[in-house]
């Protein structure tokens, strides 16, 4: 597990709560994990005050349980959440690529597209399933960030946490994982050679495909 390295001149709850929630949504915190105040407190060495704010921000996104005097558990993944993550996912990236591919990403654009998608490929060869996913982020954040919307790629982050959740604590899907990289790669062709529609239609097929993984999970 990555340690939290605090930066004192900055908030303290704010770099424990995208700590806290980053463990959470790579699995490191499983669903249904309790979380030992006393003991993440020592860890982080912080007070126990910036460590119950930090909570509290984790309680009212949904990734976490507080029962007074009794437990802090994270909680167990809400399809609902997920699908409510999917359908803003799919419906904002679906008009970021539809707007890329009648306006135009550049050459420029288009090599570091692909340079992330042959990273994501050799990652995938050597099993290193964590590089591939954080390649799939930088490849999603840079076709946004061409639009030039300062807060987008913000929204569409925090609006795709228990969707990226789901996913990482489903068990390994080497098949789907394939399929995404592959997809990723006919979208770039897709909005390069100008096909809107197409490009949408495939974006939303990418987002939900989430619902694979999920199946292997018992609703328990």
């Amino acid at each position: 597990m990555s340690r939290l390295l605090l930066d004192r001149e900055k908030p303290v709850k704010m770099q424990i709560y995208h700590w806290l929630k980053q463990r959470i949504i790579y699995g490191e915190f499983a669903p249904g994990m309790i979380l030992e105040k006393n003991e993440l407190a020592r860890e982080l060495n912080v007070s126990p005050t910036p460590l119950r704010e930090a909570l509290i921000l984790l309680k009212h996104d949904d990734f976490i349980d507080m029962v007074p005097n009794l437990h802090t558990r994270v909680k167990l993944i809400e399809i609902k959440r997920v699908e409510e993550n999917a359908f803003i996912r799919a419906a904002l990236e679906g008009a970021v690529v539809e707007q890329l591919a009648l306006g135009g990403i550049g050459k420029g654009v288009e090599k570091t597209c692909q340079k992330l998608i042959d990273s994501q490929l050799g990652a995938f060869g050597k099993q290193d399933y964590a590089s591939v996913f954080r390649l799939d982020l930088e490849f999603h954040h840079t076709l946004v960030d061409q639009l030039a919307l300062d807060s987008l790629w913000d929204n569409l982050y925090v609006n795709r946490a228990h969707l990226d959740r789901a996913r990482q604590c489903s068990p390994v899907n080497v098949a789907g994982i394939r399929r995404s990289i592959e997809q990723h790669q006919q979208l770039l062709q897709l909005v390069a050679s100008g096909q809107a529609q197409p490009a949408r239609e495939l974006i939303k097929s990418h987002v939900w495909s989430v619902f694979d993984d999920l199946k292997q999970i018992a609703p328990e």
